[in-house]
């Protein structure tokens, strides 16, 4: 734990702030210890009672000094060191990951570790540290004590290590047992609900959501399960830890009245040995409660550390970096690539896409049209094969010089819950009010804008959800002018909207495209009607897991005469369009 710890919070802040707890339980303990003489005198009636009792409140004060700037260094190191630099890591790292890496269980993984685990290792600083420290130095200094006193009770005490020592391992471990069962149940059924909220409209519409999902009920009921299994495994090894410490407790106080019956011990020496050696007990019994916040810590290191430890896509050496493209061309050479090893998506594709031209993919559902305009950006890294921009390799353009040279639009429209005006300018933060109005005439957001009652200032709601699909698309396209890169990436842009907004973004698309690397995803013909070339995707042979490649290729009248898919593709759109409802 404190390995990994160290990797987060700096080492050196860790070993000062255990040093600083540690004066503080050493003070105390001595403060507790002072008792012993200073009863000695009080009880007796001797002449020192004002100078031990001076040396108590003198070690008091000390004590209170160095625990308040204890508590104080810990809570800056829990704000600032913690979670405020690890929101930033996770934040950061996640965003060089590739999007294979996102499913529903890791982007619940991430979810809990920006919220529920960044809470629990904040608690370590400024909780678990400053409590375990006192709760086993303090003790540890009283025995010392106890051994100048009376050395045969102190050697009870001692004693009781060894079983002390047994019942906090045999509690960690069963803690550890039980919480990786715990913590794998919550990530399955996080994930479940992640899913449930995105299958919405799918699982309205065919009842489920009245007939209840059984999968995501499944999911709960086994983290439930769990959650009681958990309790129930935790409460023996805690019951048997703290049995240890109210038995050694026990035999001290019996030893000690027999020793004192015998005359071997005076009262005095007894009654004082009695107090403080409730003094331990307390600390001991207390540190069964962060037993488990112990585990829960290091269960959430790990998590956050999984995160952080997974592999972002190689950016290339300063000597192989190309910061500067000689055009926009982009040349896709024999490239394979599959989600899993054993499948392939695409297969041995070829095509160049010409600077200042629009190339469109076309093909059937699921051919890899959208996996290639990824590919293109970066998303992911080919099995084989290349993708050069310029007649450079992408994997060797680094990834702002990259993401600086395309705009990509896409189907499913993601905003941002503010307003319009900062959905558009997250493409461009320096962008003027002036060049964001051009932007919105061009993608024709300005006739939402003037609709709507706050403006430019208008909440979108999370998701864009206040916002129809249309508009959403027009704050897109938006963005994509507001950015103003040389390469374009549209992926299914009309294929969800209604015949109005189709034809609006239709026209909008010659503007936008006008002058630069055009590579478009489409289904229906208006948006590729005035494409430079057709790229057709299909099958190639009947092997499942060998995946889409390039089955013709051409401009749009040579594809449409050619008697292939692409006109097969034109002859079943152009049917459609004369369907009657």
């Amino acid at each position: 734990m404190w390995r990994l710890l160290g990797t987060i919070v700096d080492d050196k802040n860790l070993r000062q702030l255990i040093a600083i707890f540690s004066v503080s339980a050493v003070l105390q303990g001595v403060a507790l210890a002072m008792m012993i003489p200073f009863l000695q005198e009080l009880l007796g009636g001797g002449p020192r009672v004002g100078t031990w009792l001076g040396v108590l409140v003198g070690l008091a004060v000390v004590s209170f000094v160095v625990e308040f700037y204890g508590i104080m260094r810990s809570y800056r190191i829990s704000v600032y060191d913690v979670c405020d630099a690890l929101i930033e890591k996770i934040a950061d790292h996640t965003l060089q990951l590739p999007l294979g890496w996102f499913d529903a269980k890791r982007e619940a993984q991430i979810a809990s570790a920006m919220s529920r685990e960044i809470d629990t290792l904040s608690h370590v600083a400024s909780i678990i540290i400053p409590a375990l420290v006192k709760q086993f130095v303090t003790p540890a200094v009283i025995v010392i004590a106890v051994l100048i006193v009376d050395w045969r009770l102190a050697l009870i005490m001692i004693a009781c290590v060894p079983l002390l020592r047994w019942g906090w391992l045999y509690m960690q471990k069963s803690i550890v047992k039980v919480d990786e069962v715990q913590a794998q149940a919550a990530a399955d059924s996080a994930g479940r609900l992640i899913e449930y909220a995105r299958l919405q409209p799918i699982l309205r519409a065919n009842g489920v959501t009245q007939r209840g999902w059984g999968l995501l009920e499944d999911a709960l009921a086994r983290e439930n399960d769990t959650v009681h299994e958990s309790l129930r495994a935790k409460g023996r090894p805690n019951i048997a830890y703290s049995s240890i410490i109210q038995t050694a407790f026990a035999l001290v106080i019996i030893a000690g009245l027999v020793f004192m019956l015998r005359m071997d011990l005076d009262p005095i020496s007894y009654i004082v040995i009695a107090v403080i050696s409730v003094r331990v007990v307390q600390p001991l019994t207390l540190s069964v409660m962060y037993g488990t916040e112990i585990h829960a810590s290091e269960a959430a290191l790990h998590t956050v550390n999984e995160i952080l430890t997974a592999k972002p896509l190689p950016e290339p050496t300063p000597e192989q970096a190309v910061t500067n493209l000689e055009s926009t061309t982009i040349t896709v050479t024999d490239v394979n690539f599959g989600y899993v090893p054993e499948r392939k998506v695409v297969h041995n594709v070829n095509f160049t896409a010409r600077q200042g031209t629009m190339t469109a993919l076309v093909g059937p559902s699921g051919c890899g049209k959208s996996t290639m305009l990824r590919l293109i950006a970066r998303f992911w890294d080919l099995d084989s094969g290349s993708v050069q921009i310029g007649g450079a390799d992408v994997r060797n353009i680094p990834t702002p010089t990259l993401m600086r040279n395309i705009s990509m639009v896409f189907q499913d429209v993601y905003l941002f819950d503010t307003t319009i005006r900062e959905n558009v300018r997250m493409a461009r933060p320096d962008a003027t009010d002036a060049e964001l109005e051009a932007a919105a005439r061009a993608a024709r957001l300005d006739q939402v804008i003037a609709s709507l009652p706050d403006g430019w200032d208008t909440q979108v709601g999370q998701g864009g959800l206040k916002l129809s699909g249309g508009e959403r698309q027009r704050v897109s396209i938006a963005r994509a002018f507001i950015k103003d890169a040389p390469i374009l990436l549209l992926d299914e842009i009309t294929s969800a909207l209604d015949g109005e907004n189709e034809a609006a973004i239709t026209a909008v698309m010659k503007e936008l495209t006008r002058g630069r690397t055009v590579i478009v995803v489409a289904h229906r013909l208006s948006t590729i009607r005035d494409a430079d070339q057709v790229i057709v995707f299909g099958k190639l042979d009947d092997d499942p897991t060998n995946g889409y490649g390039i089955v013709e290729s051409g401009t749009f009248p040579e594809l449409a005469d050619a008697g292939g898919p692409f006109s097969n593709f034109i002859a079943a759109s152009t049917s459609a369009k004369r369907w009657l409802v």
